[in-house]
């Protein structure tokens, strides 16, 4: 299913809340995520295709994206903030750690997703179309 984000109206994408990214891949002009196998015990897959195994969102880049991370300092005076990281990073932290997707917010030709991996990860992406692949 193809979600366009040019269009007169921005359309509402499902969000698949909590689930856990198996890996990130960055190819050409795309970001793609794929999901853990069996999927459908999460909520939120439930509500919006409740047979799917599995999950693969192709994100089509107008523009490089940025990649942020949650730092948060010792000092008590001090609450942390986001620095940018490398994207490639992204895939390191998709094969070696936990890797979740929260939530993402969605605008004309915009879409910014939290992830979560022992902290915050943002990214704030330029697109034009998103696509998602429901594995069955």
């Amino acid at each position: 299913m193809f979600y366009y984000l040019n269009e007169d109206t921005v359309p509402t994408i499902p969000e698949p809340h909590d689930c856990k990214i198996k890996e990130v891949t960055i190819q050409g002009d795309f970001i793609i995520f794929e999901f853990e196998d069996d999927i459908s015990h999460y909520d939120s897959i439930r509500h919006f295709n409740p047979d799917a195994k599995s999950l693969v969102i192709k994100i089509h880049l107008v523009d490089d994206f940025d990649t942020y991370k949650m730092k948060y300092y010792k000092k008590p005076w001090c609450r942390g903030g986001y620095s940018r990281i490398d994207n490639a990073r992204l895939e390191k932290i998709a094969k070696n750690e936990r890797l979740e997707y929260l939530y993402h917010y969605v605008g004309y030709q915009s879409i910014i997703i939290k992830l979560f991996s022992q902290t915050y990860i943002t990214l704030d992406i330029v697109t034009d179309y998103i696509e998602y692949e429901w594995i069955v």
